[in-house]
């Protein structure tokens, strides 16, 4: 069947409407390059809150949360293969119409057409984060993916039943590499992959009952062998894609912390630090910084050997984590000199802490003779996260404060 003019204007005032949601227009087309050039989304979103979408993203529930919520990402990953995607999916159902104008093909180009933006304004509010972004939203993305991917499968459905041999060749290859891409996309999370799969294959398969060719019944002959496959390739991706975010957890950990003690390095706090400004970008709070120094320690790990030094400075940052907040950084940043940072503190709380810190070190030195003169020098500075910019000036101040400490007879704290 050949497209008449007045079909080809329809597919042409389609794809300007395309271009007007997206925000781009044929006068520029640099911007499609730009679009495309656009560094991945941030990682702002999170876990599902809904038990529906939940059992989707269930694969790797033993893994460490930072892992599993990276996993996660490939549906919020990139705007570029939103963009690519949607008007793969658009430029199907516009020939569609165009080919056979009913009133099936029109609703379906209608229904594309809000699925697309509907995404698409979901995946800004994700960008611009904050109080912006919908409560559900990462259910809502998710829960958008699965409805397009099975308004994909109708409609695919329908153009097999057409028994247009055109429009049957382009949404069946279209359906078909359209899962490859979900395969590689959604990797992460290959029960949620597996699930759009299933909704744009299942249909297209059973289509070929409802026209008269029978060789086209050899794809469901073909399905069980396809989705057995696609479902070992998304496990094998997924394990493949598992074993890299372990390996490089374990890289960044072992970059950022102390290999003795298991705490916090110089890199590790001054990320923590620089975190810590980002999580209050928009706000002003009290930060204090504590800089703790043992005392007489180099008497009691040349005394007792570096064993019993090693053992006092493991001991010594399991009780500093122990008694500040769960939200607290403590960092060793060398030999046997601590930092600790604590947003959202004052002076009275970052003083109460200081106490407990010493009170805690007294009662385990009361435990062994050879701990006998071991103290800790705390020095303490107030500011603000705004300041937080000159990590190395305020890392300072506390550390003079802690050298006042020192000379107000150790084992005690003073603020800079």
């Amino acid at each position: 069947m050949i497209a008449s003019p007045d079909r080809i204007h329809v597919l042409v005032a389609v794809f300007k409407a395309i271009q007007s949601v997206l925000g781009y227009s044929a006068k520029r087309p640099s911007s499609v390059v730009a679009l495309w050039r656009t560094s991945p989304m941030p990682n702002l979103h999170s876990f599902p809150t809904t038990r529906f979408i939940r059992w989707f993203v269930k694969d790797n529930q033993s893994m460490d949360r930072n892992i599993r919520l990276k996993l996660l990402e490939g549906p919020f990953t990139s705007r570029a293969a939103l963009v690519v995607a949607g008007m793969n999916t658009l430029l199907i159902c516009s020939v569609a119409v165009i080919l056979h104008p009913t009133p099936f093909f029109i609703s379906w180009l209608a229904t594309d057409v809000v699925i697309w933006i509907t995404r698409w304004f979901v995946l800004q509010r994700f960008i611009a984060g904050g109080k912006s972004r919908p409560r559900y939203a990462t259910d809502l993305s998710l829960l958008l993916g699965l409805v397009w991917a099975a308004e994909i499968g109708i409609g695919t459905a329908e153009c097999i039943i057409s028994q247009d041999p055109v429009l049957q060749v382009l949404a069946c290859t279209s359906t078909v590499s359209m899962n490859g891409a979900i395969a590689m996309r959604n990797q992460g999370i290959p029960r949620y992959a597996f699930t759009q799969i299933l909704l744009t294959d299942i249909p297209m398969k059973l289509a070929t009952l409802f026209q008269p060719e029978p060789m086209l019944r050899v794809l469901i002959l073909q399905a069980p062998m396809y989705l057995t496959g696609l479902w070992v390739l998304l496990n094998n991706l997924n394990e493949n894609l598992t074993k890299a975010y372990i390996s490089e957890a374990q890289s960044t950990h072992s970059a950022t912390h102390d290999k003795l003690t298991g705490v916090l390095n110089r890199l590790g706090i001054l990320n923590r630090i620089t975190a810590i400004c980002d999580s209050k970008a928009n706000g002003n709070s009290d930060v204090c910084v504590l800089c703790l120094d043992l005392d007489g320690f180099k008497k009691i790990n040349d005394a007792n050997g570096h064993a019993t030094g090693d053992s006092v400075l493991v001991s010594f940052s399991e009780m500093v984590t122990r008694v500040v907040r769960k939200g607290d950084a403590v960092a060793r940043i060398g030999g046997d000199e601590f930092v600790v940072v604590m947003p959202d503190t004052d002076k009275i709380s970052a003083s109460l802490i200081a106490e407990r810190i010493i009170k805690s070190l007294e009662d385990y030195t009361s435990k062994d003779a050879k701990y006998q003169g071991l103290g800790v020098s705390i020095g303490i500075t107030a500011t603000y996260t705004s300041e937080l910019g000159c990590v190395e000036q305020i890392l300072s101040k506390a550390d003079v404060a802690m050298y006042s400490a020192k000379s107000a007879g150790k084992n005690c704290f003073r603020f800079g």
